[in-house]
């Protein structure tokens, strides 16, 4: 299905922010501990928090990851940027029901 590959995608972020939200309300946080309060791998976790130092968001301390600075900037961007995927997605939505009706 084509649009698998999107909610996918949406899926994975759905789980970085939620390893952000953890990571900001008990900061700081080793990964043992993230993958029992979410209930996820620690592969899982390891991995989005790669996405989440990556991006500039947490970084490592020898006690567990910490927020880096103040997120709220940034987040509010991806806010904005979703916004403009969901308009998106309504718009392929009604291009594919034309197709089939």
């Amino acid at each position: 299905m084509l649009a698998q590959k999107l909610y996918d995608e949406l899926e994975l972020l759905s789980r970085h922010i939620k390893v952000l939200e953890i990571v900001k309300e008990k900061q700081p946080i080793g990964i043992v501990r993230i993958a029992q309060e979410l209930e996820i791998g620690e592969h899982e976790v390891r991995h989005s928090l790669g996405i989440l130092e990556e991006a500039g968001l947490i970084k490592p301390t020898p006690n567990g990851a910490i927020i880096k600075g103040n997120i709220k900037e940034e987040m509010l961007k991806n806010a904005e940027v979703l916004d403009d995927v969901v308009q998106t997605a309504r718009i392929i939505k009604r291009e594919i029901l034309k197709m089939v009706v």
